[in-house]
């Protein structure tokens, strides 16, 4: 798969929970390497777009390819079974607000749970990869260490460093900031503009507007459960065309000063 592939493709995604609807037909587009970041005020629906790329939520409608699994959810009229979703979620990683962290268990034994697991890599292996893994995300001395002994941006850093253990094609980040004091985001994205820096094919959800415009190679507005807009930072962040884009983004600039 060249750089010019879409790694992953989501196509007319249609996504209700009961009357409401979420996604109104939502399309995207996402090349090997690329950084995608959606924006949009809450209830927008990007979150749940975002859940739907790794099916943690299943669409009533619509086509996901990522890489070389395909799903088609207006043919098939049913949920994919736990083998494809396995096999799925196996190459595509997920990191969310909440780091969801075992507490029983130390920051090395949570990231080589996975791949042992669910991967059949050796316990040695593994431990070799989650060890270089933490000191990736500037962890390399709490290997030993349990979640509660953490502060939020590290159980942050665990937890991508847990999702980058299963080596995915994909990432996806759901507002990874969003539960952590002021003080400790800067650590968390650091870590993320590393991982676009290394060519990690990436989509975001965040309302870190100034990263977001260093980071993405495009950036797409939600509204109401449509993509209104999407495009280079510098025609989304600098020059955007819709009004309630507009005014999103002032709202984000008042709040900054």
């Amino acid at each position: 798969m060249n750089a010019a592939c879409p790694m992953l493709q989501a196509t007319q995604i249609h996504k209700s929970f009961g009357a409401q609807q979420v996604l109104k037909g939502v399309s995207l587009s996402v090349n090997k390497g690329e950084v995608v970041t959606l924006i949009g005020a809450s209830g927008s629906g990007k979150s749940t777009f975002l859940r739907c790329m790794n099916l943690l939520e299943i669409p009533q409608s619509g086509r996901l390819q990522v890489g070389v699994h395909g799903f088609d959810f207006s043919a098939s009229g049913r949920a994919p079974g736990d083998a494809a979703l396995t096999r799925l979620r196996r190459d595509i990683g997920m990191v969310f607000q909440h780091f969801n962290l075992f507490p029983h268990m130390t920051v090395l034994q949570n990231i080589v749970e996975a791949p042992v697991q669910v991967k059949g890599m050796a316990q040695a292996e593994a431990a070799a990869l989650g060890r270089d893994l933490l000191a990736k995300v500037g962890l390399a001395d709490k290997a030993g260490a349990y979640p509660s002994h953490l502060s939020g941006g590290q159980k942050q850093r665990v937890a991508i460093a847990r999702a980058l253990a299963m080596r995915p094609d994909v990432m996806l980040f759901d507002e990874v900031t969003s539960a952590l004091d002021p003080e400790l985001v800067d650590e968390v994205l650091s870590v993320i503009k590393q991982l676009a820096g290394e060519g990690m094919t990436m989509v975001l959800v965040t309302h870190e507007m100034a990263f977001a415009a260093e980071v993405s190679d495009r950036i797409g507005f939600m509204l109401d459960g449509v993509m209104t807009e999407i495009g280079a930072p510098a025609e989304i962040i600098r020059n955007p065309r819709n009004e309630r884009l507009k005014i999103f983004l002032e709202r984000f600039r008042r709040s900054a000063v």
